[in-house]
């Protein structure tokens, strides 16, 4: 009867460890997948911030070439308005005087 009693706390004693190894590796694989969320997220963040910068160079050229453009074409308008002010800016005075005093 005492080997009996001494096996069952033997066995309960083997498996008490085995139980706390099961958890401790456990825990060990919890921190592992932390660990790997961590660095997965890390490089993504790195790659997309190196990804932003060369887009940032190409947008940047895309933007400045667009900016040009608009000033072109507004010089050209402002040229256009000027000249046709020029030619026509009394005939348009006058065209408002008459039409304020005639109304």
């Amino acid at each position: 009867m005492q080997d009996m009693l001494s096996k069952i706390v033997n066995m309960d004693e083997k498996v008490r460890v085995e139980n706390k190894q099961a958890e401790q590796r456990k825990a060990d694989s919890y921190k592992k997948i932390a660990k790997k969320k961590d660095d997965i997220y890390n490089d993504y963040i790195s790659r997309a911030r190196v990804r932003i910068k060369k887009n940032e160079v190409v947008e940047r050229a895309a933007a400045e070439k667009k900016w040009h453009e608009l000033e072109a074409k507004q010089k050209e308008c402002l040229e256009q308005l000027d000249k046709a002010y020029a030619q026509k800016g009394q005939q348009w005075i006058n065209a408002i005087v008459d039409n304020v005093i005639n109304s």
